[in-house]
């Protein structure tokens, strides 16, 4: 006697209608748990009403402000060591730009150039420092009147790449002197491309749900050798940041991104852990913004055919 087979088009038993309960949860960061302890990126949601016996968990939208501060004192890309001589003395000035997002060049307050000529104008013994950047090359040009070095490693992140405000900048993680290209002039110039693109994406850590999985991987300054803090992390999903800066990003199951688990064993859905993270897995800062989420939870309330109906939804990926 032949067995009939399964397929990815039907299931090989017959359900009854309660036998699976499809559940849809909205987890908005207003309502965290403990809103006096937890940041709204890194929070407790408990449910009111657990679900029991859960066999899959499906992110079914995502809706991130994509407003939140690219360049941040969190971040460690607010700053660079700026040294310079004049009357026969070595002066060191930190500069800091404040928390924010920016562009590269333009007339206001959203411009780093007309920040860090703001900063420039207050160096002692009348200092004479400007920066320029140009858009066909992506290049910023810095002019003083005497000598001048800028240390884009001093107080940023342990790596080649976005380490800090010099890397955004355009330079390599060093210390960088002007040439004198006339009597009186001094000139330093970047020398890679700026960037101020932003995120390109970021992680929704959901429990210890693994469905995504990211490796982070730090070299030294030769790129020879992978330092001992490479790292891998998990996560529920992967968030596109396709929208711009101060729009929402609308993240759906529509877009192809995996963002679903199916549990080899029953689970009980009682409180979830729930974190924002960036690409290096650290703890997003979203100051006042808030985010949400929804999720399909499938609860199978007939056991018996709880294995049966898992393989089934198991088809799908093979």
């Amino acid at each position: 006697m032949s067995v009939p087979t399964g397929n990815i088009l039907s299931v090989p038993l017959k359900l009854r209608a309660n036998d699976v309960v499809r559940h849809i949860i909205n987890v908005y960061s207003r309502f965290r748990d403990s809103p006096n302890v937890h940041s709204q990126t890194d929070f407790y949601f408990s449910l009111l009403s657990p679900v029991r016996n859960v066999l899959r968990i499906r992110i079914t939208s995502i809706e991130l402000p994509n407003n939140f501060f690219f360049f941040t004192e969190q971040r460690g890309n607010v700053s660079f060591r700026l040294s310079y001589d004049t009357s026969g003395t070595t002066y060191v000035k930190d500069i800091i730009i404040p928390d924010g997002n920016y562009t590269p060049d333009g007339t206001g307050g959203d411009s780093i150039i007309s920040l860090l000529n703001n900063e420039f104008s207050s160096l002692v013994n009348n200092f004479n420092l400007n920066v320029s950047y140009s858009i066909s090359n992506g290049a910023f040009t810095f002019i003083g009147s005497g000598p001048f070095q800028i240390d884009t490693e001093t107080g940023t992140k342990d790596r080649l790449s976005d380490y800090g405000l010099g890397y955004y900048l355009g330079f390599t993680r060093d210390t960088h002197d002007a040439d004198e290209v006339t009597p009186g002039t001094y000139v330093l110039i970047s020398d890679e491309c700026a960037t101020f693109s932003g995120d390109l994406y970021a992680f929704l850590y959901l429990n210890d749900y693994a469905c995504v999985r990211q490796t982070v991987r730090s070299y030294d300054s030769s790129y020879a050798q992978i330092r001992s803090n490479s790292e891998e992390f998990n996560a529920m999903a992967k968030i596109i940041l396709s929208s711009p800066k101060n729009n929402v990003v609308f993240e759906n199951y529509a877009n192809r991104q995996i963002k679903e688990v199916v549990f080899p064993n029953p689970v009980d859905l009682t409180r979830l852990r729930i974190k924002l993270l960036d690409a290096y897995g650290e703890v997003m800062e979203l100051y006042s913004t808030q985010f949400s989420f929804s999720m399909e939870v499938l609860e199978v309330k007939s056991m018996s055919l709880y294995n049966t109906i898992r393989d089934s939804l198991t088809l799908e990926y093979i």
